[in-house]
C-alpha cells in the first residue's frame, strides 16, 4: 500500500488476494462488488514503475477489472438453482485519491490543481476505462461505473462535462453513479449544500444514481432525507464503520467500531430516509455485508454492496 495505489497496487502484485476477497463479499451476500481500480491512473502505474507506458497501464488495469469478473464467474459456478446474477461496478476515485495527501476528503486540491486539469483527468481516465472493456474478456462483464468519494459540486461538474465530451466522441460507458463524501448532515465535504450536487448530477444522461460514501454513519440520515427532497433518482448509501477526522489523519474510535448488527440495524433507517442500494465503505467487511443481507430480505427492493 506504501506505493499510493492502495487495492489496484495490491492487485497487481497479489493478484490471487484481491480475488479472494471479491469473492468473499459475493458469499456474503452481495448484489454489487466494486472493482479494485478505485486510484487507478495511466500517471499513477508510470510513476510507480508497474507500467512503463500507457498500453501497460491499460493492461493492468484490464487485468484487475478481470478479478472481478473472475470472482463472479467462480462464485456463480458453485451455486446451486436460480440465482440473481451479481453486478460489477468499475470504481474510480476523485482526481484526490490519486494525489496522495487525503484531499478527495476535504476538496482542497491547492491552486496548482485547476478545474481544466479534473475534468481532463476524469476524461482521460474514461478513455482508459473504455479501451479496457474492449478486451475480449471483459465484453458485457462490468456492468456499472463507480464515482467514488467525490468531495466537491466542482470536481462533480467536471466529471459531467467529461461524461458529455465522452459522448461527443462516440464513447460508451456502462451507466454510472456519482457518490459524495461528507461530514456534515447538508454539505457535501467541500462545504456546497448536498442539494447543488443533486442539481449537477441529475443533467447527466450518463448518470443513473447518486450517492453517499466514505460518510460518518451519523451524517446518513440528515443527507439522504435532503437528496430525497431533492430529486427522484435511485440513491446509493454506503458509509463508513469509523469516521476519518481528515484534518488529524486518523480514524476516531470514540464509540468502538460499528458491530454488524449495528451496522444492519441502521441500514433499515438508510433505507426508510429513501436509500435505494445500501453497503459499506471503509472499515466495513464481509460480515458487515453478511448482517445487511440478512436484514435487508424483508425489505423490498433493497440492493446491497
Amino acid at each position: 500500500m506504501s506505493d499510493g495505489l492502495w487495492a489496484c497496487g495490491v492487485a497487481v502484485r497479489s493478484p490471487e488476494t484481491v480475488k479472494y476477497v471479491h469473492r468473499q463479499y459475493l458469499e456474503a451476500g452481495a448484489d454489487i462488488i466494486t472493482t479494485a481500480t478505485y486510484q487507478v491512473s495511466e500517471r499513477g502505474y508510470i510513476t510507480t514503475g508497474m507500467a512503463a507506458n500507457a498500453a501497460e497501464a491499460g493492461e493492468l488495469m484490464t487485468a484487475v477489472l478481470d478479478l472481478a469478473v473472475k470472482a463472479r464467474f467462480d462464485y456463480l459456478a458453485q451455486q446451486s438453482g436460480t440465482l440473481r446474477r451479481p453486478l460489477i461496478a468499475a470504481s474510480l476515485g476523485s482526481i484526490g485519491a490519486t494525489l496522495g495527501n487525503r484531499s478527495e476528503y476535504t476538496g482542497n486540491y491547492g491552486c496548482h490543481v485547476t478545474v481544466a486539469d479534473i475534468q481532463e483527468f476524469h476524461l482521460q481516465r474514461f478513455h482508459m476505462l473504455a479501451r479496457c472493456l474492449q478486451a475480449a474478456k471483459l465484453c458485457g462483464q462490468i456492468d456499472l461505473v463507480a464515482i467514488e468519494t467525490v468531495p466537491s459540486v466542482a470536481e462533480a461538474k467536471a466529471i459531467v462535462d467529461a461524461f458529455c465530451q465522452l459522448e461527443q466522441h462516440g464513447v460508451a460507458l456502462p451507466p454510472a453513479w456519482i457518490s459524495f463524501t461528507a461530514f456534515a448532515e447538508g454539505n457535501v465535504a467541500y462545504g456546497e449544500a448536498i442539494e447543488d450536487a443533486v442539481r449537477v448530477v441529475e443533467a447527466s444522461p450518463s448518470v443513473c444514481a447518486i450517492g453517499i460514501n466514505c460518510v460518518p454513519q451519523q451524517c446518513v440520515p440528515g443527507l439522504l432525507t435532503r437528496i430525497r427532497r431533492a430529486t427522484l433518482m435511485p440513491i446509493i448509501c454506503y458509509p463508513n464503520c469509523q469516521t476519518w477526522t481528515g484534518s488529524m489523519e486518523e480514524w476516531t474510535n470514540n464509540n468502538g467500531q460499528v458491530t454488524p448488527a449495528e451496522f444492519a440495524h441502521n441500514a433499515r433507517l438508510w433505507v426508510q430516509a429513501g436509500a435505494m442500494v445500501v453497503g459499506g465503505c471503509c472499515r466495513t467487511t464481509p460480515a458487515h455485508i453478511r448482517a445487511l443481507a440478512e436484514t435487508m430480505q424483508s425489505m423490498e427492493n433493497s440492493i446491497l454492496m
